[in-house]
């Protein structure tokens, strides 16, 4: 059985400033969560100060701020932080953020919006020529990617949509990271993270089409575990199945939220061209709709008699290095990999006709996509007229996740991260039969 010890209850010390509803526990995983306790600031604030000392950002973006208890740590900061920015969702908490921004009116900034939900207000955007994401993100300045990130993001997120937003941001030039990079500081729970950074060995349930774009696209770093009952919405008791295929990680650190630091790929440009990033996005997607997907059979539909080369190839492949080498492996959550430089030219050994994709790292796919789009046969191949019929197909679609390549299992595995909200769409016929036959 998974539970928290206690909740944040009705009669602590800041319960009149939240919505009663927030202390009932019907809640499963919610997507916005507010720091509730003293407690749980000051240990944010010590966990990130030694990243604070290095950073040169002077711009910082707060999500979802709530009754402002982080904020106050914030606007503490007067010798680092020119502005600050909060985005908050809940109409709830506007008139006492307003009442900070009418204290600091040159360093704070307040906005009503939802940054979790920006892939809707991109949709709306779209549909009507409105400036919804525009708006929201006015107060932010605006660099090249290969530059020095243009604000520190903090917050608390409960939703796995808003990290298949930072992904499909980077694919297709818009939204949040379309502005720049951001030194990002998130509370998320342990499923979450472990599924975006968890390695093959874990089985391919959980590693997935999103864990190999998530590590090819961002630095990550985990830094400390946060009580989950020092946060709101409470969140009601769940249990897990002994046996499920989802048991080993639903049952790590129920407890806890992970505080983790993300930063997309200062150099991710050099290993993937821009020109080439929906190609690789879709590379990766449709080859991983299936755990039992072969490489070379699937590679020969596009490009007929490519097999030998992927087993006689002969150039020597680069090695991967930890990018923070102070980390202590040993406190890392279990499943979870240390996060590693990438390369184009980290070749999977010894490849054979029963070679699975799911056999890749991250680095391996991204070396197999970039030996694919420089042969001769690419410009050629179906695979560029698969790649424009799903982009045509995804224009009318609301869900920037790419319409028509779901992968196999992916409505259990996400139900159990936490995806299927007050949002969810309902399975679809082809996933309910995939589940049951798995």
């Amino acid at each position: 059985m998974l539970h928290f010890r206690r909740f944040v209850h009705k009669g602590s010390k800041y319960a009149g400033l939240f919505p009663v509803k927030f202390f009932n526990k019907k809640h499963k995983i919610p997507a916005h969560l507010y720091a509730a306790d003293d407690q749980l600031v000051e240990q944010i604030n010590n966990a990130i100060e030694p990243f604070m000392k290095q950073t040169k950002c002077d711009t910082a973006v707060e999500i979802n701020p709530g009754i402002g208890l982080f904020t106050r740590k914030l606007i503490n900061r007067e010798d680092q932080l020119r502005k600050i920015v909060l985005i908050e969702a809940v109409d709830h908490f506007m008139s006492g953020l307003r009442d900070l921004h009418n204290l600091y009116p040159e360093r704070v900034k307040v906005k009503h919006g939802d940054v979790l939900g920006l892939w809707k207000l991109m949709f709306q955007d779209n549909m009507d020529g409105g400036t919804r994401v525009a708006d929201m993100l006015s107060d932010l300045p605006s660099r090249e990617f290969n530059e020095e990130p243009i604000a520190l993001l903090f917050g608390a997120v409960g939703c796995y949509n808003f990290f298949k937003h930072l992904i499909n941001s980077i694919v297709f030039q818009n939204g949040l990271l379309s502005w720049g990079r951001f030194e990002m500081y998130l509370a998320v729970p342990p499923p979450i993270y472990i599924h975006l950074t968890c390695s093959r060995e874990i089985g391919y349930m959980l590693y997935r089409s999103s864990s190999m774009l998530f590590q090819m696209m961002f630095e990550y770093r985990f830094i400390a575990r946060l009580p989950r009952e020092q946060f709101l919405p409470n969140q009601r008791k769940t249990s897990a199945t002994k046996g499920s295929k989802l048991y080993k990680v639903e049952s790590i650190n129920p407890e806890y939220l992970y505080l983790v630091r993300i930063v997309p790929r200062r150099n991710f440009y050099d290993l993937c061209p821009i020109n080439d990033l929906q190609a690789l996005w879709y590379f990766v997607k449709q080859n991983c709709i299936s755990r039992r997907n072969r490489i070379i059979p699937n590679l020969e539909k596009w490009v007929p008699g490519c097999g030998p080369r992927l087993i006689i190839n002969s150039a020597s492949s680069e090695s991967l290095h930890p990018l923070y080498p102070d980390e202590n492996i040993s406190d890392l959550p279990h499943y979870s990999t240390r996060c590693t430089t990438m390369s184009n030219e980290d070749f999977f050994p010894r490849m054979n006709i029963f070679t699975e994709f799911g056999d890749l790292s991250p680095s391996q796919m991204l070396t197999l996509f970039t030996q694919f789009r420089h042969w001769p046969e690419y410009s050629e191949s179906s695979f560029l007229a698969s790649l424009e019929n799903t982009l045509l197909k995804m224009e009318a679609s609301a869900d920037e996740s790419g319409i028509g390549i779901t992968e196999e299992d992916d409505v259990p595995s996400e139900t159990a991260l936490g995806e299927l909200n007050e949002f969810e769409n309902e399975p679809t016929k082809r996933n309910r039969k995939s589940a049951k036959s798995n």
